[in-house]
């Protein structure tokens, strides 16, 4: 699945068929024990059917050469692939599970994990990992941990991303200015960008563009020590002083004239800002930008950190699973098949345009990967790893793509510079609180 389109446009797209759900289900799975696994069978076999977003073809042949090699070691197993719209991938999958047809392998991602957990769809990997002695130390914790809900682990994945700062290396020359370091607090940011922008109108240059999708204004809330949905997701933290401090501190941003507004952005995103070489620094991405960078000769461009807050640090973890339905007619298979792809070997095979960083250490701090020119030039690798220490998964709410798309009708005052933040944030307060469901788990680093 593409990060520019996962991480925006379907963490937001609405999530439909709860009803069927719950009544196939019976409900969350969260408070139910998970089976043993089975003996360990002698060999495996039969089918195992993968639904795939149908917006990255490069994966989507990733995963068919991955199934080729995979066949050729298991003889007696076929894998193969049903392709699904992207826009419609999490309901077309939720309906095939509800209606008694799933796949045997599917992938979901940031806040779409919750909702498969909370509806039972997904299989507890935990017994089948323990039977089998497979080993997730040779994955960065930090995977483990948030893919693990309730002691259950929902999901493998090859590779993860998190938010960063992107800069162009020329215009902090040009100024003068010192480049970003893992140091840098908000603080360090605006004085940079204040000295980074200059000019005015169509010639001007900006110190940053700072997007307003929920991952950054997360991140803002919580590296002030607030929390979007406190109290196990069952409140909303919006109206918090931490949070009014956070969307103050970007809406400056915006009336200082240190980044294009929203209304200026909105046509094209930040990303094109950035690509204008009229930008100084890029703040709402994550390492799926780097390939929409890859190409750009005007201009040098790195990768920093996200600039400390009050209380440090933090990092939207754009995490996705391969997971295995709850209801899959072959699970053994599904299962040699996940961990085939998830393995150095199957991680190695797409290494070259993964848009992540490899889930295992062992490949992601590899000279290989580290010596990579690409990776070296732009210091692709090393902010994403200092980052795994300070990342928070999406808040555990089945109904994430309600409650976001209430407060997002709501914020458009403090974007169009309306009103101000302390002002705003108790109205979506208002507006979301109905909506919170009780029960959730918030997420955390």
């Amino acid at each position: 699945m593409s990060r520019a389109h996962t991480r925006r446009l379907g963490a937001t797209a609405a999530l439909a068929v709860l009803g069927l759900v719950a009544t196939a289900c019976g409900g969350g799975g969260s408070d139910e024990e998970s089976a043993p696994a089975p003996e360990a069978p002698s060999e495996i076999s039969g089918s195992v059917l993968m639904a795939m977003p149908g917006d990255n073809p490069g994966d989507l042949a990733l995963r068919k050469t991955l199934a080729a090699n995979f066949m050729k070691q298991n003889p007696d197993v076929k894998v193969t692939f049903t392709v699904i719209p992207a826009t419609a991938y999490s309901q077309k999958v939720q309906t095939m599970i509800a209606g008694g047809k799933p796949p045997d392998i599917f992938n979901g991602g940031d806040v779409q994990i919750p909702n498969y957990v909370e509806k039972n769809f997904v299989t507890d990997l935990t017994p089948y990992v323990e039977r089998d002695n497979y080993d997730l130390g040779e994955f960065y914790p930090d995977l483990i941990e948030n893919l693990t809900y309730d002691d259950k682990l929902v999901g493998l994945t090859d590779n993860y991303d998190t938010q960063v700062m992107y800069y162009n290396v020329d215009l902090f020359k040009e100024a003068g200015v010192a480049e970003p370091t893992s140091d840098w607090t908000w603080d360090d940011m605006v004085s940079a960008a204040r000295e980074l922008t200059s000019g005015s109108g169509n010639s001007k240059t900006y110190g940053l563009v700072y997007d307003n999708w929920f991952a950054p204004y997360f991140d803002q809330i919580w590296a002030n020590g607030g929390e979007p949905y406190p109290a196990d997701g069952t409140e909303c933290g919006y109206d918090s002083p931490e949070a009014i401090k956070a969307f103050t501190q970007i809406q400056d941003l915006y009336e200082e004239g240190l980044s294009p507004t929203p209304a200026q952005f909105a046509a094209n995103g930040t990303e094109q800002q950035f690509l204008s070489g009229k930008v100084a620094m890029l703040i709402g991405s994550g390492r799926w930008s780097a390939y929409s960078l890859r190409d750009v000769k005007k201009f040098d461009w790195k990768i920093a950190p996200l600039p400390k807050g009050d209380e440090g640090r933090a990092n939207f973890f754009h995490i996705s699973m391969f997971a295995i339905p709850r209801t899959s007619e072959n699970t053994e298979a599904a299962f040699a098949f996940l961990k085939y792809m998830v393995s150095e070997e199957g991680i190695q095979a797409g290494l070259e345009n993964m848009q992540g960083i490899p889930a295992r250490p062992a490949i992601a701090e590899s000279d290989e990967f580290l010596k990579d020119p690409f990776n070296v030039q732009h210091n692709t690798v090393q902010p994403f790893v200092e980052s795994l220490p300070t990342v928070r998964r999406a808040p555990s709410l089945s109904n994430f793509s309600e409650v976001q798309d209430a407060v997002t009708a709501k914020l458009d005052p403090i974007w169009n510079l309306e009103a101000e933040p302390a002002d705003v944030l108790p109205e979506v307060c208002d507006a979301v609180e109905p909506l919170l469901e009780a029960g959730g788990s918030v997420g955390g680093g």
